[in-house]
């Protein structure tokens, strides 16, 4: 029984796993979920978002990018990008070890709609085999080389110095 109870729920995080909402450690370059961590604070204009799984497949691939989605229009108010809202996205894909061709369309998708809203999105951290796929598929390309990060904080700061230059104020 708690053999089947424990398959149950590690298809159900592999279904939907968690995607964490960051935010900075006072003082430091550290990012951290901000619900375990009320002391971090979010960056006016950055949505940092973390996906905690290993894989981005086809099962998983539709309900992170639905889910980020979600966050971007709650975060806008009426999900329409304005001055004073998101201007950039920084996905932390420190935990994806591997991607499928629908992780890397959902992506795509993810791009073109944040790109639609005026919004950038940076990439922190993904691994080789993720980055090697990314550019065999051409997604680093569409996304720009100069968007993909070692970490959350370098993302963070590019964005923040986009942002202070005006890079969305067409």
């Amino acid at each position: 029984m708690q053999v089947g109870i424990s398959f149950v729920k590690i298809i159900l995080n592999s279904i939907k796993p968690r995607t964490e909402l960051l935010g900075r450690l006072p003082g430091t370059d550290i990012f951290c979920n901000i619900l375990q961590y009320p002391m971090a604070t979010k960056i006016p204009g950055i949505l940092i978002i973390r996906i905690n799984s290993g894989t981005l497949c086809f099962a998983n691939a539709n309900f992170i990018r639905e889910r980020i989605v979600k966050w971007v229009v709650d975060e806008n108010g009426s999900g329409e990008s304005s001055k004073g809202g998101i201007q950039a996205m920084v996905l932390d894909m420190t935990n994806v070890m591997n991607i499928d061709t629908s992780g890397i369309h959902a992506l795509e998708e993810l791009h073109k709609i944040l790109i639609s809203q005026g919004i950038e999105l940076a990439m922190a951290n993904p691994r080789w085999q993720v980055i090697a796929k990314m550019k065999a598929a051409k997604l680093i390309e569409k996304i720009g080389a100069g968007w993909v990060f070692l970490s959350v904080a370098d993302a963070v700061d590019a964005s923040l110095r986009l942002k202070i230059n005006g890079f969305n104020s067409c």
